[in-house]
């Protein structure tokens, strides 16, 4: 799982260091323990980091006209080769310095021999740049703009907008994007399929961004909704985990008529707990980034909606801390069906034996993380809000053949 970002500027006057910088910190979201980016003037310069965009450190003169930008769980990207940089989201098969030979001397015959489940932005030492979904679309890619100055890639708009960039339109599945100084076109490589990855729109992608030409806080708060629609409960009060999870509850809260309230506020950086690397972070990751608000759920029934559930500690540590404030009950909903299998194409979803759906029934769930009752979204009910053109593999054991 990564979040990648290309910038280009038309003319090459401009330094597009802190932009690239500032974009991939929008994309931390996707994955934090690795980043880095190479940036091209006369010759590219690599900077890594074994941590989070926002520390990496920019040396005082960097510069450069373009550039491509990684974060992730796991290391290993940007890499430099004789013909350009390369960033990838996902699993793809092959070495990778002679994909990027191929990227550079023959791109469309090399992305149709490619195999594996990928976005991809490309970088050449000629200075083009080049971005490609694979045909199944399971990853995300995004184009936009700064004016008619810089061109502007990224796996989901929150790398755009949060530079002031403007968003254009998504690149679609099987689709190439070639960007140089005089102008920016497109190929269809290979056949549009079109897979979504439901945990991207349900959990990684940040609400306030666009996927898959979807609007995610329009998504989830539908979700919310369509949880009304199938789990109704007797409560006083409806919160959120924050941030993913806030329009399921506006949207629950619509649909039911119970008061939604804040009930988290947050206490450090976000910490995303399925992608945490450390044990002790998955534990205690909800303590860390977000505390209770007494006030919201002393004495009441309080309905406390997740996006999704993996192993279950952080949940039960959230459901204890509520009733330690003095919450009279604790019904947890979910955002999506219940987690039963690990994803093959690099979302960080564990292993089957870590998923607690895939072991333990709903009653011994609730009772284990000391809810009064626990409630998963139906696959039903995701078909109805995002449609059937999406892979649901870590909630049916069902994938796309696709590697």
């Amino acid at each position: 799982m990564a979040g990648i970002i290309g910038v280009y500027a038309f003319d090459k006057i401009w330094n597009i260091s802190k932009f690239l910088y500032y974009g991939l910190i929008g994309l931390q979201n996707r994955g934090y323990s690795y980043s880095g980016m190479s940036i091209l003037k006369e010759n590219f310069q690599l900077i890594t980091n074994e941590g989070a965009p926002e520390d990496i450190e920019l040396p005082p003169n960097i510069e450069g006209w373009a550039g491509i930008a990684y974060t992730g769980t796991k290391i290993g990207y940007p890499i430099i080769t004789d013909f350009g940089t390369l960033v990838v989201d996902g699993i793809i098969k092959g070495d990778l310095n002679e994909i990027a030979k191929g990227l550079y001397k023959d791109p469309e015959n090399t992305l149709k021999e490619i195999n594996g489940v990928f976005s991809l932005i490309f970088l050449a030492k000629d200075g083009k740049m080049l971005g490609y979904r694979d045909s199944y679309g399971i990853k995300p890619l995004e184009i936009g703009g700064f004016g008619f100055d810089l061109a502007i890639l990224s796996s989901e708009t929150s790398g755009i907008t949060v530079i002031g960039g403007e968003f254009r339109r998504e690149i679609k599945p099987g689709e190439a994007v070639f960007i140089d100084t005089y102008e920016i076109s497109y190929s269809q490589i290979n056949e549009s399929r079109h897979n979504y990855c439901a945990i991207d729109l349900v959990y990684q992608s940040r609400i306030d961004s666009f996927v898959f030409s979807k609007n995610i806080y329009e998504v989830r708060v539908k979700i919310g909704e369509q949880l009304a629609e199938e789990k109704k409960i007797d409560a006083d009060v409806v919160i959120g985990v924050p941030d993913t999870a806030i329009p399921f509850a506006i949207g629950y809260s619509k649909k039911s008529g119970i008061p939604y309230d804040l009930g988290f506020t947050r206490t450090g950086s976000p910490i995303r707990t399925m992608l945490a690397s450390d044990d002790f972070l998955k534990i205690i990751g909800v303590q860390l980034k977000l505390n209770p608000i007494k006030y919201v759920v002393k004495g009441k029934r309080v309905i406390l909606i997740d996006d999704s559930m993996v192993t279950g500690r952080t949940l039960k540590n959230t459901v204890f801390a509520l009733r330690s404030l003095g919450a009279k009950e604790v019904h947890v909903l979910i955002g999506s069906p219940k987690l039963i299998s690990k994803c093959p194409y690099g979302m960080e979803v564990p292993e089957e034996k870590d998923l607690i759906a895939a072991n333990l029934s709903e009653e011994e769930i609730a009772k284990v993380i000391g809810a009064d009752s626990i409630y998963w979204l139906s696959l039903e009910g995701l078909y109805k809000v995002l449609g059937k053109s999406i892979c649901v593999g870590c909630m049916t054991r069902n994938y796309p053949k696709v590697i």
